[in-house]
């Protein structure tokens, strides 16, 4: 196995792996519903104003998402169910060739990978008249590969023996593939700050405190090369730079988790605002307990949110590699083995730079937050009926920042104090189109957004579940001679 294959094996295998610990890009079947409370600072921090719940608080949630356009597994040979369930690895088994366990999309598309997953641990919100106030605390993981040149993953599937993309000049600019995962701290605050009519004006930030457990990037402004055969390639111009600060041994053949847990700090801020019309003019009554303000129905809410802003320095297990410009036709390329992280970075260089230890350049690297700015609108027109929509867009400061992918929801949805259902329908990237559903019972949300790979009738490309348990009181329940005061569920 050539040293290509093995690395990019070793960052597909760490981004499925993250996707499959938790089995939802934003949870659209719990961010947007009327107990929504905490779970709601994930797309907006002004919206925890407008929950029913006055006093919100998330017990356990997971979620995952991954979605690809280079590798699946057909829908008639596997589905998620039998893959989750294998005792088998991941690469070795499977009918295509080389015994795999996936094939590829057959066409010349740029690629792009993209996963996230997000473990939310005890996570509460109290509001106390206008303001509203969370702390919440998770850890997350967020892999993008972006605009990935079509010949690199046939490459890898097909091996460097594929004569069809021989003595070709392949001339690719600006991929890049990064990786994050992070433990997040979060004070949230909201604040409904003015009110005019039937209108409603709300204000919220997520203020976060990051602790970096892992990063990685390569980030490649430019190759030019041609594969001759197996064991000759020429780079005429290669310009990358390379960041790792990984929780393994870098001298090591096998993956050997190490200390410290945390290998970087960095601060992370979410920024929201939302205008509420309101169904009622009337101001809600206040009283002197925090359940006496009473839930204001609204007619239809409109929010604009800049979520992700920061990122995360890493100085502990870190390294920095860069290719600046370099040249080299390298013979017998196929005779390298892989034989520890430390060693490949010094092929790599001895082999461009003629010097095992020039490419390296920092003991220090640096991963943004994946940036994006969201739409969100939601209404009521029908007791119990809501539908809501979503729109996400990625924004790009740097190449060393993770991406979320881009995202278009409508979401309809039928909900009382004790159940509701929602069937999200989903465009990823602007092209691929998904049908999800979601059902809260009480406490518990269990949905996904692409419910065909769940039901196996769509081939294998990604997987999105979720599911949250949360207890809530709600606004305006103060005394009840049955049940309690501050009762939830009517």
């Amino acid at each position: 196995m050539t040293l290509w294959r093995r690395i990019s094996y070793l960052i597909l295998f760490i981004s499925l792996n993250s996707s499959l610990q938790t089995m939802g890009q934003k949870m659209l079947g719990s961010v947007f519903s009327i107990y929504s409370g905490i779970n709601s600072t994930q797309i907006n921090p002004a919206l925890i104003t407008g929950s029913k719940a006055y006093v919100d608080i998330n017990i356990i949630g997971a979620n995952s998402f991954f979605k690809n356009n280079w590798a699946y597994i057909p829908k008639e040979d596997q589905n998620i169910w039998q893959l989750i369930g294998s005792d088998t690895s991941l690469f070795n088994y499977g009918k295509y060739k080389f015994n795999r366990t996936y094939t590829y999309y057959n066409n010349t598309d740029p690629k792009f990978l993209v996963q996230s997953v997000r473990r939310m641990g005890p996570s509460a919100m109290v509001q106390t008249g206008k303001h509203a106030f969370g702390i919440s605390i998770q850890s997350r993981v967020q892999s993008s590969s972006t605009n990935i040149p079509y010949e690199i993953p046939v490459f890898i599937y097909e091996g460097l023996n594929y004569n069809n993309l021989h003595d070709i000049v392949y001339d690719d600019n600006d991929f890049n593939i990064s990786s994050l995962a992070w433990t997040e701290l979060s004070l949230s605050w909201g604040v409904d700050f003015r009110r005019f009519y039937k209108n409603k004006l709300s204000f919220g930030v997520n203020a976060k405190l990051l602790l970096g457990h892992e990063g990685a990037y390569n980030i490649n402004k430019n190759l030019n090369y041609t594969v001759h055969d197996t064991s000759n390639i020429e780079f005429f111009n290669y310009d990358a730079e390379y960041g790792v600060a990984l929780p393994i041994d870098y001298d090591s053949k096998e993956i050997i988790y190490q200390d410290p847990l945390v290998k970087g700090y960095g601060v992370g801020l979410d920024l929201g605002f939302v205008f509420t019309r309101l169904k009622s003019s009337f101001s809600p009554r206040e009283g002197n307990k925090l359940c006496s303000k009473e839930y204001e129905e609204y007619l239809y809410r409109i929010g604009i949110s800049l979520m992700d802003i920061g990122g995360i320095s890493f100085n502990k297990n870190a390294q920095k590699h860069n290719f600046d410009n370099v040249s080299v036709s390298w013979a017998e390329f196929d005779t390298l083995e892989y034989r520890s992280i430390n060693v490949s970075f010094k092929q790599l260089s001895q082999a461009f730079y003629g010097n095992p230890y020039q490419s390296y350049t920092s003991n220090k690297i640096s991963i943004g937050l994946p940036t994006t700015i969201s739409l969100q609108f939601e209404g009521n027109f029908i007791e119990n009926i809501y539908v809501a929509a979503l729109w996400i867009q990625p924004i790009q400061f740097n190449a060393k920042q993770t991406r979320q992918a881009s995202q278009l929801s409508i979401v309809p949805r039928f909900e009382n104090s004790f159940f509701g259902f929602s069937l999200p329908i989903t465009l990823i990237q602007y092209k691929y189109l998904s049908l999800g559903t979601a059902i809260r019972l009480g406490p518990l949300t269990i949905g996904s957004e692409r419910i065909g790979i769940l039901l196996g009738v769509s081939d294998l490309d990604g997987m999105d579940i979720y599911f949250n348990l949360k207890l809530s009181l709600a606004k305006g329940k103060c005394s009840s001679r049955k049940i309690g005061a501050c009762y939830q569920w009517k």
